[in-house]
C-alpha cells in the first residue's frame, strides 16, 4: 500500500474491530468497504468462471492425453506378461 493510501485508510479506521462471531448489521458498514468487498467478491466471480473456462478447453486434450496413457501402460503390461522369463 502506497504512503497516500494508507494515511486515506488510517483516518477512516473503526476505533473498534469487529469480533468474527459478532454479526454486523449491513447499515454499520462503511459504503467504501461494502463497495470493496462487492469489487472483490466480482473479481473472484470472474477468476474462477476463469478457471472453467480453462478446465472446459483443456478437456479435450486431458482426455487425448489419459486414452493415450492407458493404452501405452496396457501394451507395456501385455509385453512384460508374455516377456520371455530369460531376457
Amino acid at each position: 500500500m502506497t504512503s497516500p493510501e494508507s494515511e486515506r485508510f488510517s483516518e477512516h479506521a473503526p476505533l473498534v474491530v469487529p469480533v468474527l462471531s459478532t454479526v454486523v448489521p449491513q447499515h454499520q458498514i462503511p459504503f467504501d468497504l461494502m463497495a470493496a468487498l462487492d469489487a472483490r467478491e466480482s473479481e473472484r466471480v470472474s477468476f474462477m468462471a476463469l478457471a472453467d473456462d480453462l478446465v472446459q478447453a483443456l478437456r479435450p486434450e486431458l482426455e487425448r492425453m489419459t486414452t493415450e496413457l492407458v493404452r501405452r501402460s496396457l501394451q507395456q503390461a501385455w509385453a512384460k506378461r508374455f516377456r520371455p522369463e530369460w531376457d
